[in-house]
């Protein structure tokens, strides 16, 4: 189906907007095809060139390379056609692809070095620092074996003057953190990432706080490591693109003996594998899980079951610690093979079996919620949270599935009681994770909104909202829910909790009408207010409209309470290119008068002076005079925008000495005095 361009342009504006993910992802590709099919080529390059970006930061790097490299041709046969910014984009990007070609088996190790030459020509020929280049030198060097050389890169990029197509200054401490701890320089590894754990950009603080796990354990600093992990798990945990670093964390769990954990990490992230990222980080993932699964075998855990919602990864029907030890025991290994045979060593074979077989270092560091050790025994508030913690690891000892899932809930309570968000979302998720296992339905609800809770006081709203979305979803609208909200207060707690505007909206006015059919009215003009404020459209607004003229003309509603909801409703009106019935709204205000008290002048002011602007705007200015002119006369707290609107009015019917008098009254000067001005108020 052939496209005109402007639908072209569009397609890729909606992508734009799209979140990340395979729907985003093949709507960029098909904007580009539809603008190679126009012969836009400019376009299809800007497309392109975006794609990499969101294809590289997304986990898709096969696609990322396919974009760039289409981009590299088309720069190549045509440079001038391109802008300015083109080579420094096509520079910047080209260190992506160093980064990915060398994980993929498939490409041979000729064409990541002959990356790395055509890097080198095209940074040298702009008169670059080889800083850059240095740094992809020595990670490939270091990927394959080549120790000696990595060394030596990483020495000469030290020395190489940084400039702006460097990594950032937390990247690039990550990139030589990773050499140094594949040289064994712990110390030196410290010195060189510490810093950069206050760094962000997509990357950071997550990956140079994965990187430094290991030299904080082999140093004898395990509370670092603890904080680091913790840190760093936040950030990565929703984003398949850091498959590699979670195999870090894994390996932390086995390294301070905390295989509980690390099984909790591979059920939860197992389903990552059915489409990693790269083959080597797939692999890296792969003999990290092994070492966790293996350490819980040798307990005599091997018949234990897995919970996991991977498909071919995980394996079809019933998985136990066991089988998929086995499993991803093979794949690592068939992985490895592939790896060294393109390498032509043994290097990543070996590298990965080491990890398989790593053990504990140094002394076992409480780490899971749920170990009691893990809680002071000190402090009263954490005494009963040892208490708590200690309960459920009674009971599930004893066999009493429910009661302990139950116990972990009382736990989690406390936690978010105590302020420990952190530590009560962890144990909110492992409760809801039982309670789902143990099919325990009539607890689902009180452990969701726990977690719901706990995430937000955690200060991850975007979970806070997942996991409220699929509470609400997943009610009946006439549910009873024994000690969580009202059906209308979740939904209007999820409004405050979304992002996008359209649905929060959807669900602020939903949240109204449940209120409305409840009686409670406050709550429903509450709701209301916030319907009308995201209001993303006209279909929406005409909803919202409709719903708040019904609330503020029904009975039970004071004329004050209706009064700020009207102003609310003109405010959006007015915004919208829709000043006549912003100017009702207000007058509505006027003519039915909310009381006689301090309060009621204010809103009363503050109806006048919005009034004055919007009947100025219409282009009646006597009325604009005449509204000004009462809200100045109220004491209105916005005098300026009052004022202003009374001299435009003035001077709008010749009488400008007079408007000349009200802005020296006011202190206005003759650039406030501007049509201008009131786009603002």
């Amino acid at each position: 189906m052939s496209r005109t361009e402007q639908e072209v342009r569009q397609l890729y504006a909606e992508a734009n907007r799209m979140p990340a993910g395979p729907a985003k992802f093949a709507a960029l590709e098909q904007a580009a095809r539809h603008a190679d099919a126009l012969g836009l080529v400019e376009f299809a390059f800007e497309i392109r060139m975006r794609s990499t970006s969101v294809f590289h930061n997304n986990g898709a790097a096969q696609k990322a390379m396919v974009a760039f490299s289409w981009c590299l041709a088309a720069y190549d046969r045509e440079p001038e056609r391109f802008g300015g910014w083109s080579e420094r984009s096509l520079l910047w990007n080209l260190k992506w692809m160093i980064y990915n070609v060398h994980q993929f088996p498939e490409i041979p190790l000729r064409h990541a070095l002959d990356l790395l030459e055509d890097m080198e020509r095209r940074y040298r020929r702009g008169g670059h620092s080889m800083h850059a280049v240095l740094q992809h030198r020595g990670l490939i060097a270091e990927s394959v074996g080549e120790l000696e050389q990595a060394r030596e890169h990483y020495e000469r990029m030290a020395r190489a003057p940084r400039d702006h197509l460097s990594d950032c200054a937390g990247c690039v401490p990550s990139s030589q953190t990773r050499t140094l701890v594949a040289l064994g320089r712990d110390e030196e590894a410290i010195e060189v990432g510490e810093p950069a754990r206050t760094s962000y950009c997509s990357d950071q603080p997550q990956w140079i706080n994965s990187e430094l796990l290991l030299p904080y354990l082999r140093t004898g600093q395990p509370h670092k490591a603890l904080e680091a992990h913790r840190t760093a798990y936040r950030r990565i945990r929703e984003k398949p693109y850091h498959l590699a670093e979670l195999a870090l964390h894994l390996m932390f769990c086995v390294h301070t003996g905390n295989p509980e954990r690390g099984l909790d990490l591979v059920e939860r992230h197992l389903h990552w594998l059915d489409s990693p990222r790269t083959p080597l980080a797939d692999a890296d993932f792969c003999a990290a899980a092994v070492a966790v699964l293996r350490t819980l075998q040798e307990r005599g855990e091997g018949d234990r079951p897995v919970r996991s919602r991977a498909g071919s990864a995980g394996g079809r029907g019933a998985v136990t610690v066991a089988s998929l030890a086995a499993g991803l025991r093979e794949r690592a290994l068939r992985l490895g093979e592939r790896f060294d045979a393109r390498n032509g060593n043994a290097y990543q074979g070996e590298r990965l079996r080491r990890r398989m077989a790593a053990g504990p270092l140094g002394e076992p560091l409480p780490l899971h919620v749920f170990h009691p050790a893990a809680h002071s025994a000190a402090d009263p508030r954490a005494r009963r949270i040892r208490e708590l913690v200690e309960n459920v690891a009674a009971l599930t000892a004893a066999g009493e599935g429910e009661a302990a899932a139950v116990a972990r809930l009382e736990a989690a309570e406390a936690l978010l009681d105590a302020g420990r968000g952190e530590e009560a979302a962890e144990a909110a998720e492992e409760a809801v994770r039982e309670v789902e296992r143990l099919g325990l339905d009539g607890h689902g609800p009180r452990a969701a909104w726990l977690l719901v809770r706990a995430h937000r006081a955690d200060g991850d709203r975007q979970r806070a909202a997942a996991v409220l979305r699929d509470l609400v979803e997943g009610t009946a609208p006439d549910a009873v829910l024994d000690g969580l909200p009202s059906r209308p207060g979740l939904e209007e707690d999820l409004g405050h909790l979304l992002t996008d505007a359209g649905d929060r909206h959807r669900w602020f006015l939903s949240a109204s009408l449940g209120y409305a059919a409840a009686g409670r009215t406050e709550e429903r003009l509450r709701s209301l207010v916030m319907a009308l404020r995201t209001a993303d459209g006209p279909e929406a607004l005409a909803r919202a409209a409709s719903a708040a003229e019904a609330a503020v003309t029904g009975p039970g509603v004071g004329a004050l309470r209706a009064a700020h909801v009207r102003l609310v409703l003109a405010d959006v009106l007015r915004d919208a290119g829709r000043p006549e019935e912003a100017a009702a709204q207000l007058e509505a205000v006027r003519k039915e008068p909310p009381g006689s008290g301090p309060e009621y002048r204010e809103v009363l002011a503050r109806a006048l002076t919005a009034l004055g602007a919007v009947r100025f705007r219409l282009g009646e200015h006597g009325a604009a005079e005449e509204a000004a002119r009462a809200a100045l006369a109220l004491g209105a707290d916005d005098d300026w925008t009052a004022a202003v609107t009374l001299a435009l009015a003035l001077r709008a019917r010749g009488a400008a000495e007079e408007a000349r008098a009200v802005m020296e009254a006011h202190g206005l000067d003759e650039e406030d005095v501007d049509e201008e001005s009131l786009d603002d108020c």
